[in-house]
């Protein structure tokens, strides 16, 4: 049973094998498209990402609407979206397929990398940002006009290697 196990691991280890930061693909997937499914699958129809495993809202009247989608980038890294559609509310949560970055060892990022990305979160104009960094890792907080980021890089205690990253997205409709 361990050599079936081991031997899984190094399959999976050696599946892909370039080493990728996924700040990029959060910045572009999550933060600049996660606030409308249209603008996420408007990315899908330019070919800036895969989109796999639609899940439909189980019933389209009643509140909150929900459905989840796994986004595919083009250097094989995943995300999942999970939405929550009220009325007057939507909210996300875009998640890296953690399990898949580790076990393709894919989650270094250098830190020009992170410069560029909190670059990036400036020069989207998404609001006004404010950046709380802690062991575990940084947390940006994103307050727009009707619209609140909350951006989470999960690192190691130095800071090197990004461990996760994920996005909690709050939107108020207009009326």
């Amino acid at each position: 049973m361990r050599f079936i196990s081991a031997l899984a691991i190094a399959i999976i280890s050696s599946h892909g094998g370039a080493v990728a930061c996924p700040l990029d693909d959060t910045l572009k997937l999550c933060v600049l498209n996660g606030r409308s499914q249209v603008a996420l699958h408007d990315g899908a129809g330019r070919g800036d990402w895969k989109v796999e495993a639609i899940s439909s809202p189980v019933n389209a009247t009643s509140e909150p609407r929900t459905s989840s989608e796994v986004y595919t980038m083009p250097n094989g890294q995943r995300f999942s979206m999970l939405y929550r559609d009220f009325q007057k509310f939507f909210s996300a949560t875009c998640s890296l397929d953690y399990l898949q970055g580790l076990a393709e060892n894919r989650l270094s990022c250098s830190n020009a990398e992170l410069e560029a990305f909190e670059a990036g979160l400036s020069a989207a104009s998404l609001g006004r940002i404010t950046k709380e960094r802690r062991q575990s890792g940084t947390a940006y907080l994103i307050e727009g006009q009707n619209s609140w980021l909350a951006v989470i890089v999960a690192q190691d205690a130095n800071h090197k290697e990004i461990f996760n990253t994920w996005v909690e997205i709050s939107v108020v409709k207009e009326p």
